[in-house]
């Protein structure tokens, strides 16, 4: 079941949530913070999409790729939503 309340967030958190989110972030991994706290604020797949893009500009300053933004959005956000 998915976490709702704040201390169920810190619990999935601390009990393996970080590890199985940074093992499908690839390069977005350093981030995993990020991505986390929108999966907690129940943010939809397009908002982590979006979040993806610009970690991809402003963070890793690499040349845009939507499809790769949307493919390791919907991995996440899947996974979360079935975690």
């Amino acid at each position: 079941m998915r976490p709702r309340a704040a201390n169920e967030w810190r619990d999935f958190w601390r009990d393996g949530g970080e590890r199985a989110l940074a093992a499908r972030l690839d390069e977005f991994e350093p981030y995993s913070v990020r991505v986390a706290t929108l999966l907690g604020s129940n943010a939809p797949r397009r908002a982590l999409v979006a979040e993806l893009a610009r970690i991809r500009e402003h963070e890793l300053r690499t040349s845009a790729d939507p499809d790769r933004d949307a493919e390791i959005a919907s991995r996440v956000y899947d996974w979360f939503h079935a975690a």
